[in-house]
């Protein structure tokens, strides 16, 4: 190449680069060099004079601000850069410890995020923050942000209201500041009293994290399940803040209509004060309501007793905090929380009515004992076990007990024949055998859930199959009692009955235990509906192999006790004849599959008990597990 050639290549290089703008925009959001004046570097751009259509608009809480950033014309911005600074000094102050996503937080003082900006140049709109002033201080400081809606428009500096910070208070001003005085270079090194342990390593936390904050140390809180204020991951909490005669409550529920609270002398429902949070098209009000029994009766005047401050709701959880009155009169009964004490009651449910709140089908938890709400201190769960027993008795009498001596009546009549128990056929002694255990663990079950709720409830389709069950259960032994004896003209008609009886308790039972696996009470899994329909599956799958090895032993054997149970032998079928002594055909065969069915019938049974017993079954699996890997 000559020189010539090489000449114009230099220049058409200078010419290129010296038609370029050098400039320094950051798509991934401003530095932090840009905390000081907030200013983007957009070479041959100067900021905008008008009033900036976005504001910053805040929320005070007790302990932080959440910021949002938005503009009320619904304006999309790309990208902005925020910090605070104490008007009186000009310094640089607090900490941002949420941070949405499109957005990230900048240290603008060394090892302390009191900055955020964007992270790429996507439109944003009401950006939500969350910041804390630093441990001890008192004074007044202002938001200050720049807004960038495109290359060349942006508005630098605007202002927040002011807010006044005091160790036990924070108040926004409706008036703007004054201008900031210019900044120290100095002041933007450190903040001594800072107290770093306040920041927080998930700027992501979500909005609802914040009633967890203080719980134990600051406020009342109780919450299910149980260890679930230690973790932050409540399906319902409530957490309660006394300060002199004011009792601000915060109420938190998942998956609901509702979340309500109720004050009550005892664990159990009736008579009961309740607050309710309901989510009426995406925006919360609050009620109060009285449960009179099992039934919960909206409250139309409520006199101010309870005043809603702020609510939300976020990924399917829904967020009240209300104050109430330390006195109320609630139905003619006096509610005294300075000097009394009270459980308390959390309740999730999907059914509102116009007149108050229906089941809570969702969730359901009392605390353990009476606790005056101004003593901050542990709110326990109250004990469930009545209720764990309950459930292990009727999955053992009906999955277990009931399935087997079912079986055993209906094709085992003519197995074993050669070897009997105190002169009866095996089937019978070992049909009463189970059954006489089902009926008792039946009974004893009842008592139980009886004594649990101290009613005889159908306020549920569980609730109402279980009655059924327990009746027809009842009675069941004291018509075998009275039965006819063969041959007799009464006798066909006590074996329909008995079968009919029997066999629809079995049925009503079953139905009971799949609607148990949504009740709020029982905590267990979902996924136990799959294995109770497992269960289903091959018990009538055994049935009906046994039901065609019946019809095949009939076809080789004129006697049909083994497919008609509810006929009595007689006539050639007389037990004395000599053919009724030996087993029917296919007796082998029977044998092997009854071995396999009481082998399925008690896994299935064990599972179903160990889901009931630790239920809910997740939460302590994790906690076996971790003291497992622990040692």
């Amino acid at each position: 190449m000559d020189k010539r050639k090489m000449s114009k290549i230099i220049f058409v290089i200078i010419f290129v680069i010296s038609s370029c703008k050098i400039t320094f925009g950051f798509k991934t959001g401003a530095p932090s060099g840009s905390c000081d004046n907030l200013t983007p570097h957009h070479e041959g751009t100067t900021a905008e004079l008008s009033a900036s259509p976005y504001q910053i608009l805040l929320s005070p809480g007790q302990t932080r601000i959440i910021v949002l950033l938005g503009s009320r014309q619904g304006f999309a911005y790309k990208g902005f850069i925020m910090n605070a600074r104490d008007i009186a000094t000009g310094q640089l102050v607090g900490e941002f410890t949420v941070v949405p996503k499109l957005a990230k937080s900048i240290e603008c003082i060394t090892d302390i995020k009191n900055g955020v900006t964007h992270t790429d140049t996507t439109d944003k709109r009401n950006l939500e923050f969350e910041w804390v002033p630093p441990v001890n201080f008192e004074g007044t400081i202002v938001f200050n942000a720049t807004f960038v809606q495109d290359w060349s428009t942006y508005w630098v500096g605007v202002e927040s209201d002011r807010v006044d910070i005091s160790r036990n208070n924070i108040v926004i001003m409706s008036t703007l500041s004054p201008p900031l005085p210019p900044p120290s270079p100095k002041t933007t090194t450190t903040i001594p009293y800072y107290d770093l342990a306040m920041r927080k390593k998930d700027i992501e936390k979500p909005k609802r994290a914040g009633i967890y904050e203080g719980c134990g140390k600051l406020k009342n809180c109780f919450g299910t399940p149980d260890g679930c204020i230690d973790t932050a991951d409540c399906k319902a909490i409530v957490a309660i803040d006394v300060k002199g005669e004011k009792y601000t409550f915060e109420l938190l529920g998942e998956g609901g209509k509702y979340v309500a609270l109720g004050i009550s002398n005892d664990e159990k429902m009736g008579d009961d004060s309740v607050v309710e949070c309901v989510d009426e098209a995406d925006a919360i009000k609050i009620y109060m309501s009285w449960n009179d029994g099992k039934k919960n009766n909206r409250i139309t005047n409520t006199g101010g007793m309870v005043k809603l401050q702020k609510s939300f709701i976020e990924d399917g959880h829904i967020y009240c905090q209300f104050t109430r009155d330390t006195k109320t009169i609630v139905n003619n009964r006096e509610f005294n929380m300075e000097n009394n004490a009270y459980y308390l009651l959390l309740a999730i449910g999907n059914k509102v009515t116009k007149n108050g709140i229906g089941y809570h089908d969702i969730l359901r938890e009392a605390s353990s004992q009476p606790k005056k709400l101004s003593d901050i201190g542990e709110f326990t769960a109250a004990s469930d076990v009545l209720i764990r027993l309950h459930g292990a008795l009727m999955i053992a009498s009906w999955i277990g007990t009931a399935s087997i001596g079912i079986l055993m009546a209906r094709y085992y009549k003519q197995t074993w024949l050669r070897s009997k128990i105190c002169g009866n056929d095996q089937w019978f002694v070992w049909h009463r055998f189970f059954m006489i255990l089902t009926w008792a663990m039946t009974i004893a079950a009842s008592v139980l859930i009886f004594v649990e709720i101290g009613e005889w409830s159908s306020a549920t389709i569980h609730a109402s199959f279980g009655a059924a069950t327990t009746i027809l259960t009842f009675i069941q032994p004291f018509m075998a009692a009275l039965r006819p004896h063969p041959g007799t003209p009464r006798r066909s008609l006590f074996n329909w009955t008995h079968w009919l009886v029997g066999n629809a308790a079995h049925i009503f039972a079953i139905i009971a235990l799949f609607f148990a696996v949504g009740l709020s009470k029982a905590k267990l899994p979902d996924w136990m509906e799959w294995i109770l329909v497992a269960y289903v599956i091959f018990h009538v799958i055994t049935h009906i192999i046994l039901s065609f090895a019946g019809c095949a032993s009939d076809k080789r054997n004129s006697q049909r006790v083994n497919a008609f149970p509810m006929k009595d032998i007689h006539g050639r079928g007389s037990m004395a004849h000599q053919d009724v002594k030996r087993d029917a055909p296919l007796a082998s065969m029977r044998k092997f599959i009854f071995g396999i069915y009481i082998l399925v019938i008690l896994a299935f049974t064990m599972i179903f008990i160990i889901l009931t017993v630790f239920a809910p079954f997740e939460e302590s699996w994790n906690t076996l597990t971790n003291k497992m890997t622990s040692y």
